[in-house]
């Protein structure tokens, strides 16, 4: 007797958590199958990304955001009223 299932095999290492995505940010490509785990402990989705994690360090990452510019000084009005 076979047991079989609709649902799809999901390997035991991603479910409990392993990553699934390049770690190098300007990629953040999904693993396609295989993953390529660096030299500092990373996982990158190919050799050329491996090797850019490796040259730079990407322990302090953090997300640029564009700061808010201050709203500009109200103007006064010439001409009207007093």
């Amino acid at each position: 007797m076979t047991v079989t299932s609709d649902r799809p095999k999901v390997s035991a290492y991603i479910e409990a958590g392993a990553p699934t995505e390049c770690f190098l940010p300007a990629c953040h490509k999904l693993f396609d199958g295989t993953a390529v785990h660096g030299e500092d402990g990373h996982y990158y989705c190919s050799l050329e990304c491996a090797d850019i994690g490796r040259k730079v360090d990407l322990s302090r990452v953090e997300e640029l955001r564009p700061k808010q510019l201050p709203a500009p000084p109200k103007q006064k009005l010439f001409g009207r009223g007093s």
